[in-house]
């Protein structure tokens, strides 16, 4: 009894001796790595690391200085789990790049100070917002502005990242200017498209063709989900002629057009068929590559062949390339791929799955792969035998730039506007700076692919079961 009670004791006394060793070791280098502010990023999106896409950003903005200001002392960070995962990549930043430094500020004992970053968008500044000044310009953030949270409000993903770069991008490039048209119903301030444009440092403006000329120093004129048509020759004001002018200039166009009013702009058909292209009024589904059960959410397919295929290039090379989504899409007729020094290719088709439906009858009047996005490139030889460029790009649908799929880094939407921009203004964007999104175990199927999965679970275990009774059944009789 003696000897199992001392070998008792001495377990007890070794667990008790090792769990104690753990806990000192635990907290001695816990203390140590808060002090020297080691820490190691284990998480599976690198929340806490500067990724290479934004190394290649941030490496490039030559010798300005950059401060991250916070409102909250840096100690007391843990007790706020968005401004602790902020604050974390904040550090990461200024451990790598020597121009930016973070610093904080007391706004209770120094409000004057604080004061100083209040505007329109902040007035009021909270203890949980973040001011990116370059000590000339500055910008102030909400402390969800570093979040992306899907449709039902739940934190999806982390885009510190990408608001940090584009912020800094802005205060260092020049801005160029992208001009939205208006008087005709577009879709505009309330446009995602718009956001695209700001994010990625753009001066963004409207512009009513039917009173003003459109800027000369205008980089891209967007024509985004117009529902009235655009003065032609025979109008009062001929606006389709200032959007000629414009492009004569070496201006670059985007239009988006919904398919459900496509037939009633008859003078910005016309002026589309100047460039090689004719939206056809139908309406594209899809039923095996899309996303939504009545078809009308395609899931595109990359051109490979022709100059616009360079848009889609860097999604194409990815090892598990996004899908791009075109809602409500309308298919589009190529008139020719070459004439008057104008070349039009696709960036964007419909599967061979797809079929389209007239907006008139609903009848059946075409199918297979269909152009849904297209680029008209331009070219120019100037005085000094310098070659020019000037692009219209177009689609027909009215949502490409929905919410929905530019959130996240699940659709290719956005990544396609922003290759778009660097391509048309020789831009610096930040197209490959995706959402660094937490623990995500949701599936990405199209409908085809949804009702493969299903009848294979379905059939698996009744044919398993079958199976094994033909087994047992036949090595009964041979028994």
């Amino acid at each position: 009894m003696n000897r199992k009670l001392r070998h008792g004791g001495l377990a007890a006394l070794i667990t008790v001796s090792v769990l104690a060793l753990v806990i000192i070791v635990n907290y001695v280098f816990g203390t140590v790595s808060t002090l020297l502010n080691l820490t190691v990023d284990m998480t599976e999106s690198q929340i806490y690391s500067v990724s290479d896409a934004a190394d290649d950003i941030l490496s490039e903005l030559g010798e300005k200085k950059f401060e991250i200001i916070f409102f909250t002392e840096f100690d007391r960070m843990e007790e706020n789990s968005y401004q602790q995962q902020l604050y974390r990549y904040c550090l990461s930043l200024q451990d790598k790049y020597d121009f930016i430094k973070l610093r904080y500020i007391d706004s209770l004992t120094n409000p004057e100070e604080a004061a100083k970053y209040q505007n329109t968008e902040v007035p009021d500044l909270d203890t949980t917002d973040v001011v990116i000044t370059n000590g000339e310009a500055w910008q102030a953030y909400k402390i969800d502005s570093f979040f992306t949270f899907d449709e039902n409000k739940e934190l999806f993903a982390f885009n510190a990242e990408y608001r940090i770069c584009t912020a800094l991008m802005q205060m260092t490039y020049d801005k160029l200017l992208a001009c939205f048209t208006v008087g005709h119903g577009e879709t505009t301030a309330s446009s995602s498209m718009v956001t695209i444009f700001e994010e990625a440092g753009f001066e963004v403006v409207e512009v009513d063709l039917s009173k003003e000329e459109i800027p000369a120093d205008c980089r891209v004129l967007v024509i985004n989900n117009p529902i009235y048509d655009f003065g032609g020759a025979y109008d009062d004001v001929n606006e389709v002629s200032k959007i000629d002018r414009y492009l004569d200039g070496l201006g670059n166009v985007m239009v988006f057009e919904d398919p459900t009013v496509s037939a009633k702009l008859t003078n910005l058909a016309e002026f589309l068929e100047e460039w090689g292209i004719r939206f056809v009024g139908a309406k594209v589904k899809d039923y095996t590559n899309g996303i939504s059960s009545d078809g009308t959410a395609v899931v595109a397919e990359y051109a490979t062949e022709g100059s616009a295929a360079g848009l889609n290039k860097s999604l194409r090379e990815l090892a598990n390339p996004p899908k791009t989504i075109i809602d409500d899409a309308m298919p589009i007729e190529i008139l020719w791929e070459s004439d008057n020094l104008v070349e039009t290719s696709t960036v964007l088709y419909s599967h061979d799955t797809a079929e389209a439906y007239s907006l008139v009858d609903d009848s059946l009047v075409a199918k297979g792969q269909m152009p849904l996005m297209t680029v008209s490139t331009h070219t120019t030889i100037g005085d000094n035998n310098e070659t020019y460029y000037n692009y219209l790009l177009a689609a027909g649908t009215s949502s490409f730039a929905n919410d929905k799929y530019l959130n996240g880094n699940t659709y290719g939407n956005g990544d396609i506007i922003y290759e778009a921009m660097r391509v048309f203004c020789k831009k610096v964007v930040p197209v490959d700076l995706d959402f660094k999104v937490y623990d995500d175990n949701s599936l990405d199927l199209t409908n085809g692919q949804a009702i493969g999965w299903t009848v294979t679970f379905i059939a698996a275990g009744p044919v398993l079961a079958a199976v094994c009774g033909i087994i047992v059944w036949v090595r009964r009789k041979h028994a």
